[in-house]
């Protein structure tokens, strides 16, 4: 089974208002560009294949270090992950956030057809991200 791990600090970004996620002006952008340049990472370490015919799995293990209140909920967490790691992002302009900009781990976000998630106590606010390739 191919798969693909990534691992960034603080909180993963969120859906959570109706301005793009990736507009240099939102809330999250600075969650987003963590998140671009864990996945740029991630491939540079590892031969993925981001084949848009393939269906997909998504685990997003979120971990927390106390009564967080940046804590987004579970279905704005993935939903932000889900978009941010897509390449198929309508057309958005990217360029603010650099060489991560071109960072994707699956063409679409309909490719995901298995979601995990979970939450894990630790000492600072984190998370991981795994994506694999489901059996046809």
């Amino acid at each position: 089974m191919q798969e693909i791990h990534l691992a960034a600090e603080g909180w993963p970004p969120a859906k959570n208002e109706a301005l793009s996620i990736f507009n240099p002006a939102h809330t999250q952008r600075d969650r987003v560009l963590r998140l671009l340049e864990a996945a740029r990472q991630a491939l540079s370490e590892t031969l993925w294949d981001r084949d848009e015919s393939r269906s997909i799995g998504l685990e997003l293990v979120v971990i927390e270090s106390g009564t967080d209140p940046a804590l987004a909920d579970a279905t704005n967490s993935l939903g932000g992950v889900g978009d941010v790691l897509q390449s198929n992002r309508r057309n958005a302009d990217l360029s603010h956030f650099g060489d991560a900009a071109h960072a994707s781990l699956y063409a679409d976000d309909r490719q995901i057809r298995e979601v995990r998630y979970s939450v894990e106590r630790g000492d600072a606010p984190g998370y991981r991200v795994r994506i694999w390739v489901l059996e046809e």
